[in-house]
C-alpha cells in the first residue's frame, strides 16, 4: 500500500510538471512553431494519460459517467505527436508524412467506439465483459500503431540521414537517439501490461501499468527539456547563420586577427589556409585532419603551430573561435540569440567546451562578456 501511495504521488507530480512545461513553453515563445506545438502535444498527452490514471486510481472521476467506464485514449496520440515533432524538426515534412490526420482519426474512432460499447452495456444488450474486451483490443491497436511509428522514427534517425544534411551540421541528434533507446524500454513495459491484462482475472489490475507509468513520467522530465532546448538552439543557429551571412559589419572571418602576419615561413601559409577557409568553424577539425588537408606530417604541423603561435593546436584554433564569438557577443543585433547557439556556430562542439575555452582565454564567462560589452 505504501508503494502504491508513493507511485500515485510520483504519477501526479510528473503530470503536473508536464502541464507546467507546456504552459511555460507557450508563454515564453513569441511565435509558436509546429515543432514546438508537436513537442508540447507529446508532453501534454503523456501527462494527460498519467493524470487520468491517477484520477481513476483515486476514484475522483468517471464513477457515475456513462456507467463509470469512459476514459480518453490519450495513449493513441503520444507516439504520433513525437513522430510529427521529429518530421518537422528535421524539416522533411515534404518527404515523410507526419501521420497527424490518421492519428486524430484513430483517436476519434476510439472515443466513438467506446461510447457505443458503453451504451450497449448500459441498455443490457451486451454483458459488461464487452468493455474489458474492448479495452484490451484498443490497447493492442494503440501498441501496434505506436510501434509502427517508433520503427519509422528509428529509420529516420539512423538510416535516412541523407534527407536532412543541413540539420546534421547543427545537431548530431544524440539526444533523439538516446530517447529512442529509452523508448524501447517503454514498449517492453507496454507489452508487459497488455499480457498481464489479458491473463488477469480482474479488469486492468493497477500493478500492470506501474512500470510503464513510472518510466513515462521520467520521460516527461527528460524529453521535454531536451527537445525544447535542442530546438531553440537549432532555430537560433539557423537564424544566426543566415544573419551572419548577410551582415557586412560582423564578418565570420577573423579580419582583424592578423596572427599570421607576425610570423614567417610555413606558419604563414597554414594560418592563411585556416583563416581563408574558415576551418576553425568546423567542430570536427583535428590536428590529423588539418595535416592531411595540408599534405604534411602531424608532428611537423604541431611543431610549427607550437613554435610560432605559442599554443598547442587546440588552443590556437579555440582562440580563433573565441575571437569570432566575442565579435558576435559585442553586437546588440545578436542579443536575441542564445549564447549556446553562438558558441556552437563558432565551431565549438558543446556548451561546456565553449564556456571553458572562453573563460580560459578571456578570464570571464560568455554571459559576463555579453553583459559587459567589453
Amino acid at each position: 500500500m505504501k508503494f502504491r501511495v508513493i507511485f500515485d504521488f510520483f504519477l501526479l507530480l510528473g503530470s503536473i510538471h508536464g502541464f507546467l512545461f507546456v504552459i511555460g513553453t507557450f508563454l515564453l515563445r513569441r511565435k509558436v512553431e509546429l515543432q514546438v506545438i508537436f513537442l508540447n502535444l507529446f508532453v501534454l498527452f503523456l501527462s494527460l494519460n498519467n493524470f487520468q490514471t491517477w484520477l481513476i486510481q483515486k476514484r475522483l472521476v468517471y464513477q457515475d459517467f456513462l456507467g463509470g467506464y469512459f476514459i480518453f485514449p490519450w495513449y493513441l496520440l503520444i507516439v504520433p505527436s513525437f513522430y510529427a515533432f521529429l518530421v518537422y524538426y528535421l524539416q522533411i515534412e515534404r518527404e515523410r508524412w507526419p501521420f497527424v490526420r490518421i492519428s486524430l482519426a484513430l483517436f476519434a474512432v476510439a472515443i466513438l467506439t467506446r461510447l457505443l460499447a458503453i451504451y450497449l452495456v448500459k441498455i443490457k444488450s451486451f454483458p459488461e465483459s464487452l468493455i474489458r474486451n474492448y479495452d484490451l483490443f484498443e490497447d493492442i491497436v494503440a501498441l501496434i500503431y505506436s510501434i509502427f511509428l517508433y520503427v519509422k522514427s528509428i529509420k529516420l534517425v539512423f538510416r535516412y540521414q541523407s534527407l536532412y544534411p543541413e540539420i546534421l551540421k547543427m545537431d548530431n541528434l544524440n539526444w533523439i537517439k538516446w530517447f529512442l533507446k529509452l523508448g524501447g524500454a517503454v514498449f517492453l513495459f507496454w507489452v508487459f501490461a497488455v499480457i498481464v491484462n489479458t491473463l488477469a482475472v480482474e479488469q486492468n489490475p493497477f500493478y500492470s501499468y506501474y512500470p510503464l507509468r513510472f518510466f513515462s513520467s521520467v520521460l516527461i522530465y527528460w524529453v521535454g527539456y531536451q527537445g525544447f532546448f535542442q530546438y531553440v538552439v537549432l532555430k537560433d543557429r539557423i537564424g544566426l547563420r543566415a544573419h551572419l551571412a548577410k551582415n557586412t559589419i560582423i564578418n565570420r572571418r577573423l579580419g582583424d586577427i592578423d596572427l599570421e602576419k607576425r610570423y614567417k615561413g610555413d606558419f604563414e601559409s597554414i594560418a592563411q589556409y585556416i583563416r581563408d577557409n574558415e576551418r576553425y568553424l568546423d567542430p570536427m577539425l583535428s590536428l590529423n585532419g588539418l595535416a592531411d588537408e595540408l599534405h604534411m606530417g602531424t608532428s611537423k604541423l604541431s611543431k610549427i603551430i607550437n613554435d610560432h603561435a605559442g599554443d598547442n593546436f587546440s588552443d590556437y584554433v579555440n582562440k580563433m573561435r573565441v575571437d569570432v564569438a566575442k565579435k558576435i557577443l559585442r553586437n546588440p543585433e545578436y542579443n536575441y540569440y542564445t549564447i549556446v547557439s553562438i558558441g556552437l556556430e563558432c565551431g565549438f562542439n558543446s556548451k561546456s567546451a565553449f564556456y571553458a575555452s572562453f573563460k580560459k582565454i578571456t578570464g570571464m564567462s560568455p554571459l559576463g562578456f555579453r553583459k559587459g560589452k567589453l
